[in-house]
């Protein structure tokens, strides 16, 4: 088979188009703002979502923030910091039953990870940011009984505030995630 100059010509420029275009995404997180973060890789239907975290920008390109696969819950405020759950393995329970707890969350903004939380239970059954990203709020439970309700400083992680999520007078950055 002869292959002609100028179809090597083109396959090479092709080659150094797709590179070009995977290069331009490397430090992306440091400059562009996310508007959006989805779970893939997961396998469909599967309940909760883990995977690995895609964040879109506003200009509407994409990049993977995480390789691992044990990522889900992802968020994103409107100020373009991100947030997503960490699944630990797979773990027994005396009842006959796997639960995969996924009590740790990474907050992430402008290129670099401005905390790291551990949640008070074993369980992130929500959570998401409030006050445009300066604040973000847990929904956390153990394998069995009620749930806690947190409310963390963005930038540093700091447990604000906590109520039980039966309560009855729950603070109002509380009531969405209320049992």
């Amino acid at each position: 088979m002869k292959t002609s100059f100028s179809h090597l010509s083109l396959v090479a420029w092709l080659l150094l188009q797709v590179t070009a275009a995977a290069t331009d995404q490397k430090g992306a997180e440091a400059t562009k703002t996310p508007v959006k973060a989805v779970v893939v890789g997961a396998p469909k239907d599967a309940e909760p979502s883990i995977g690995n975290i895609q964040v879109t920008y506003r200009d509407g390109t994409t990049d993977h923030w995480t390789t691992k696969g044990n990522a889900g819950l992802p968020r994103v405020a409107p100020d373009g910091t991100v947030g997503w759950t960490v699944f630990g393995p797979e773990t027994k329970i005396p009842a006959s039953y796997t639960l995969r707890p996924n009590n740790h969350l990474v907050i992430f903004r402008a290129g670099k990870v401005l905390c790291r939380v551990e949640a008070g239970l074993m369980t992130v059954e929500e959570w998401d940011f409030i006050e445009g990203g300066a604040k973000f709020v847990v929904k956390t439970r153990g394998h069995h009984g009620p749930a806690t309700i947190e409310l963390h400083d963005t930038v540093t992680g700091k447990l604000i505030s906590s109520a039980q999520a039966f309560a009855e007078n729950l603070p109002e950055w509380a009531v969405p995630y209320r049992d």
